[in-house]
């Protein structure tokens, strides 16, 4: 399409000078309009728009073949930043926002390519109207937002400096269905005000809502193109991408292969206790993000933490962690109050977490992001380990030794000299959780551990959590919203709505509560009115 505002012809992209990521991928964007990219983790979407915005160097990436044209420039060689200036803007997946710094100020680092003050005043009231809650919330720093709300500033930062094309990297990944929706009206009225948009999502029954082409990648090529509403009717994108889960599927996936079987010796390695929560409360400054909140979770047990975005469940996570320490209330551990313990004090009681937005050393090999998982259980100082002695390296070895167990119980023997960057999405996924469990701890806690993944992936991680607790006999918390993950997978549940805890049960308790199905269904704009 020579009169595309972007187009791209027979693109191959390497990392490494030697992982071919993309293979002769061609689509066009039209001006004004929305393309979704869909595939499984791994297929090549993020390589895609790394490429449209100039920084796939940052990643050891580099365009091998063909072609990335803009409004009739070739982008090849051209520098990120000049990129931005012609009027293309990626928001990445994970919310990179700057936690320090306020929401006026993450907005205006945003506009920093933006010369013009009036412009840059019209640019953050179409933000503010766009999203509400970020007015209301200007002087607020960006890591004490909920994770709708960061979404919507990595939003709209990048509207700050009025691009022509707009390159969205999963932007509902780990949100809740109502928040979800806010986010696709807000695709809606960004375009309808003229901004063309890329949208890469794996809801791909949300992204063929809003586009007007779409094109699906599979091991980075195109294997399908065409219309939006054409391709969500195409019975393979239906039963690859379309299909909506419900707690028998989940069920259906673990009853397909037999439990793990306890390992021997893991019993001595921890110590499984019961983790008590009691009449928690966290303020920040006069804003409540727990109020009174108790549940108790049981030795050996998995228990979902659930609620919508904003309800309190990573502000739970963070005083469990010790990160964040309570105005009221306390934690026990065992028989000991762990509140106001340091976090790696509360680490080294037995208790490790993963991250909602992935936290490892992407420059790093699976192997050396595993070791530092073992860390807290190294007694060789600086010294012996720089002098190499005897004592540090039967230790390295030992802690290699144990490393290699984790990554053989949830199958990552094969990617242990890998570099964690060119992982795929899925495969970053476990590796965080197996750096987690190489501490060796009783009591895990997840964050969001399948957002962003598809069906059958899903299903893999549910396998591999189930697995992990028999294997180790450890107890999980996971926090969640994808329901029929949780519900399938739970032995118990506690809902937080609005900081305050509305449910506690097992999981039929729960999914049948009244408040429960009001938390979850209440549509977008019930969220924005609220």
């Amino acid at each position: 399409m020579t009169d595309a505002l972007l187009d791209v012809r027979d693109l191959s992209v390497s990392y490494a000078g030697a992982v071919r990521a993309l293979h002769g991928v061609s689509m066009s964007v039209a001006e004004g309009s929305v393309v979704a990219v869909l595939g499984s983790n791994g297929a090549g979407k993020s390589t895609l728009l790394r490429a449209v915005s100039g920084t796939l160097g940052l990643q050891d990436g580099a365009v091998t073949g063909g072609a990335v044209r803009f409004a009739g420039r070739d982008l090849a060689g051209v520098d990120p930043a000049l990129v931005v200036r012609m009027g293309i803007v990626q928001v990445p997946e994970g919310r990179r926002i700057f936690g320090d710094l306020t929401v006026d100020e993450n907005l205006r680092a945003g506009a920093t390519t933006v010369k013009d003050r009036a412009a840059r005043v019209r640019a953050r009231e179409r933000v503010f109207d766009l999203f509400p809650r970020l007015a209301e919330r200007r002087d607020q720093r960006g890591a004490l937002l909920s994770g709708g709300e960061q979404q919507m500033l990595a939003i709209g930062r990048a509207l700050m400096s009025e691009p022509k094309l707009l390159l969205l990297d999963e932007p509902s990944l780990g949100l809740a269905p109502k928040l979800v929706e806010q986010i696709r009206d807000v695709v809606r009225e960004i375009n309808r005000q003229g901004t063309s948009v890329i949208l890469v999502e794996q809801n791909a029954a949300m992204a063929l809502k809003i586009a007007d082409t779409a094109y699906v990648l599979e091991v980075g090529r195109v294997t399908l193109e065409g219309g939006a509403e054409e391709l969500a009717r195409s019975d393979e994108v239906r039963e690859r991408y379309l299909g909506i889960g419900s707690v028998s599927e989940v069920e259906e996936a673990l009853a397909q292969a037999p439990e793990a079987q306890r390992r021997e010796g893991e019993a001595e390695r921890r110590a499984v206790r019961e983790l008590a929560v009691e009449n928690v409360t966290v303020r920040f400054g006069g804003l409540s993000a727990l109020s009174e909140v108790s549940f108790t979770v049981a030795p050996g047990s998995i228990h979902a933490l659930i609620g919508p975005n904003g309800a309190g469940k990573s502000t739970c996570l963070n005083v469990l962690t010790g990160v964040y320490e309570p105005s009221d209330g306390q934690v026990r551990y065992g028989d000991e109050v762990i509140t106001g313990l340091r976090p790696h004090r509360i680490a080294g009681r037995g208790i490790s977490r993963t991250f909602q937005n992935i936290a490892l050393s992407p420059a790093a090999t699976v192997e050396e992001n595993l070791l530092l998982g073992r860390h807290r259980l190294s007694a060789a100082g600086f010294v012996s380990v720089g002098l190499g002695l005897p004592r540090a390296r039967r230790e390295r070895a030992a802690q290699l030794a144990r490393v290699h167990e984790i990554a053989g119980i949830l199958r990552l023997d094969d990617l242990l000299d890998r570099p964690v960057a060119g992982l795929p999405y899925g495969d970053r996924k476990r590796v965080e959780l197996a750096r987690a469990l190489c501490a060796d701890p009783g009591l895990l806690l997840l964050d969001e551990p399948v957002a962003g993944m598809n069906a059958a992936e899903t299903e893999q991680m549910a396998r591999t959590i189930r697995d992990v607790r028999a294997a180790l006999g450890i107890s999980i918390v996971l926090v969640e919203h994808d329901m029929s993950f949780v519900m399938g997978l739970a032995d118990r549940g506690t809902v937080l709505d609005f900081s305050r805890r509305i449910a506690d049960g097992s999981p039929d308790e729960v999914q049948r509560d009244p408040k429960v199905l009001r938390a979850y269904r209440s549509t977008a704009s019930e969220e924005r009115t609220a």
